[in-house]
């Protein structure tokens, strides 16, 4: 699924660790294991995580062209062939109700934005600021995005006065500008946003129809059903692996088992007959095989949307749902989805 690399860029105080810990439920700084880049940098990532984060020390507008400069060198050279080498977003924090956006920021956003995109991220934004944002979006009109952010509820005296807001927005902004082939990692790292995970799901399923529907136009009888397994499999991996849980052959066998007493004999009622109809040459051939794409098309969306749903439902109650649960709520799924052989 490849591996994210975030910039993460603000003054000390900014919010920056409470932003991360909202956004990946974890401060990199603290959970994960941090390497020198430069004098006043450091890159933290986590084992098993598929983003790392960049983090700048200590940044102040009377040290903002070093600071400009090492990034800069960094950056480029990491521009390698590799693309999970890459810088590829910057999220720059501005303390809300500061309201001031300096000379040295604007400009080190005007220069940085021209080697990475850059979200200038309003954090601690308590109220909407509408006056402070749109001179942001005046000030810098290089920056991709400016994202207001609350990160965590305003709890007083026990009762919520503020609630979080924003998150959701980010996300959706770092996830449009990093690399297509790259944006699964971001939707799996990431634990604010369903909708997102969602729609990267979604995209997997398709992606793993369009390759069963290929795997069918093969003129051999039954071959499509050997095909088709290891599409299936990879999709229930893929999706797993994009809502963000723990991926196991053991938890993918558990699934599989769960799923083939619903399914089974929908599977073979089509697979024998798609079978036969392809031991008869010319037409028959022909209309076996198209049988048999548009059938491991439509079985094999069923399956995701089902595992999907069925995520979507577990995830509701629990971050961190049991396989069994996962593998009762699917089978339940698929139950409701079954397309009648």
């Amino acid at each position: 699924m490849g591996h994210v690399n975030i910039a993460l860029i603000g003054k000390t105080g900014v919010g920056k660790s409470t932003l991360l810990n909202a956004v990946f439920k974890e401060d990199f700084a603290e959970t994960g294991v941090g390497r020198p880049v430069t004098q006043h940098s450091k890159e933290y990532t986590k084992e098993g995580s598929l983003v790392s984060i960049l983090d700048t020390k200590g940044f102040e507008l009377e040290n903002y062209q070093t600071i400009l400069q090492e990034l800069k060198t960094t950056i480029n050279d990491r521009k390698t062939g590799d693309p999970k080498t890459h810088i590829h977003v910057v999220w720059f924090c501005v303390r809300s109700y500061d309201k001031r956006f300096e000379d040295a920021e604007m400009h080190f956003v005007e220069e940085l934005s021209k080697e990475v995109p850059i979200i200038i991220v309003m954090t601690q934004c308590e109220r909407k600021n509408q006056e402070f944002y749109e001179k942001i979006k005046e000030a810098a009109p290089s920056a991709r995005n400016v994202v207001r952010v609350l990160a965590q509820d305003i709890v007083e005296d026990g009762e919520i006065e503020k609630k979080a807001y924003g998150l959701n927005d980010l996300t959706e902004a770092t996830y449009k500008l990093i690399p297509e082939a790259l944006q699964s990692a971001f939707a799996s790292a990431q634990r604010i946003n369903l909708e997102l995970k969602k729609k990267d799901a979604k995209k997997a399923i398709a992606a793993s129809a369009t390759a069963a529907a290929a795997a069918c136009v093969v003129p051999l009888p039954f071959a499509d059903s050997v095909a088709l397994a290891p599409i299936q499999i990879g999709m229930l991996a893929s999706i797993t692996h994009i809502m963000g849980l723990e991926l196991s052959k053991g938890f993918i066998s558990t699934l599989v088992t769960s799923a083939a007493g619903v399914t089974g004999a929908t599977y073979v009622g089509r697979g024998i007959v798609t079978g036969i109809l392809k031991l008869i040459p010319g037409a028959g051939t022909i209309l076996g095989t198209a049988i048999g794409a548009a059938t491991a098309t439509m079985l094999t969306t069923v399956m995701g949307e089902a595992y999907l749903n069925a995520l979507l439902v577990v995830l509701s109650v629990s971050d961190s749902p049991s396989p069994e649960s996962i593998a009762k709520a699917f089978k339940e799924a698929l139950k409701n989805e079954q397309v009648e052989a």
